[in-house]
């Protein structure tokens, strides 16, 4: 077997219908010396046969036994493509579309840039008008506050697409060097649920790998429109993930992070939860006090204690937006 130069990992939870359609655009690509990769993050179930059975011969299709989180997930897709002969890996949520060059046009950075270890693309949200998603990362060292360059911007108002460093790139759509795993590791898998790759682009950075994004390269991203309400798990694992990932990779104050949470990411989900779910505000509280709780007490992983919490827009029709 002739060893392909890039290794696609997808990272499939539940329902196979965005992987299906982000591996009908791969195909679509000029670039097409790929071994893709579906891993399904989940047990060997209806829905692993399912998803098995739709993919057929469009990728090679493994489970992890459970949900083991992002970081975990992958790093099993990373390890895979890698000892089938990949010297790149380009890790991709299921909820994208790439264009056809997208991949062309970060091969030819990196071939450009050898002291570049990991780049991205620019992703759009698809919309009239479409929307900037990502741009590039920024990571506020005082706060530990990340922040997605021209976010929102409509596509035709945003400058110029140039090449430029960040401090991350999102694990949406990250392609990354085989060398660069091989030396720094693979994702850091203890936060189970946002922050890990701004930890991972962080560690590269530290070992002496430029972080880049190449807006020329676009793909859109599917992501699902939000309501005013947050999820648990995105309540929880974004409260407690804030705190371990200031004193972790920044080395900062973890009090210091959640009171600048409070102020920007808390108090106005909050308000909106005393707007449209005023049903749901005692439980918006326990999940957050849970989540500040396990961040003081260096909890990390998965917290199964938070399933037991029904989402908010489950019981109640939300009629505004975020």
């Amino acid at each position: 077997m002739t060893p392909r130069t890039t290794g696609v990992v997808i990272l499939n939870y539940g329902d196979p219908g965005d992987t299906l359609r982000c591996l009908r655009s791969l195909e679509n690509s000029t670039d097409l010396d790929m071994d893709i990769l579906v891993v399904n993050n989940g047990p060997e179930d209806a829905l692993h046969e399912e998803l098995v059975r739709e993919v057929g011969s469009r990728a090679s299709v493994i489970s992890t036994g459970d949900n083991l989180g992002y970081a975990a997930g992958n790093n099993l897709g990373i390890s895979w493509v890698m000892e089938r002969g990949c010297d790149l890996v380009w890790i991709l949520n299921p909820d994208t579309l790439v264009a056809p060059t997208t991949l062309a046009i970060l091969r030819e950075h990196l071939d450009a840039t050898p002291d570049c270890g990991m780049v991205g693309p620019r992703l759009v949200l698809p919309g009239k008008p479409p929307r900037i998603w990502f741009d590039g990362g920024l990571v506020d060292l005082a706060t530990a506050v990340t922040e997605h360059v021209n976010l929102g911007v409509p596509v035709r108002k945003a400058p110029a697409p140039v090449v430029r460093d960040a401090d991350y790139v999102t694990g949406a759509s990250l392609l990354v060097r085989r060398l660069v795993v091989e030396q720094v590791g693979p994702i850091p898998d203890q936060y189970f649920l946002y922050c890990e790759e701004v930890d991972w682009c962080r560690r590269v950075a530290a070992a002496g790998w430029r972080v880049m994004v190449d807006q020329r390269a676009t793909m859109h991203h599917l992501k699902r429109s939000s309501t005013s309400l947050p999820k648990p798990y995105y309540l929880y694992y974004m409260t407690r993930n804030r705190y371990l990932f200031a004193e972790d990779s920044l080395g900062l104050d973890g009090e210091v992070a959640l009171a600048h949470l409070d102020q920007v990411f808390l108090a106005p989900y909050r308000r909106n939860v005393e707007r449209d779910a005023p049903h749901w505000l005692a439980a918006f509280d326990d999940l957050v006090a849970l989540a500040k709780a396990d961040a003081r007490n260096r909890v990390y992983g998965r917290n199964d204690v938070i399933t037991q919490y029904p989402s908010a827009d489950e019981e109640v029709h939300v009629t505004h937006g975020a």
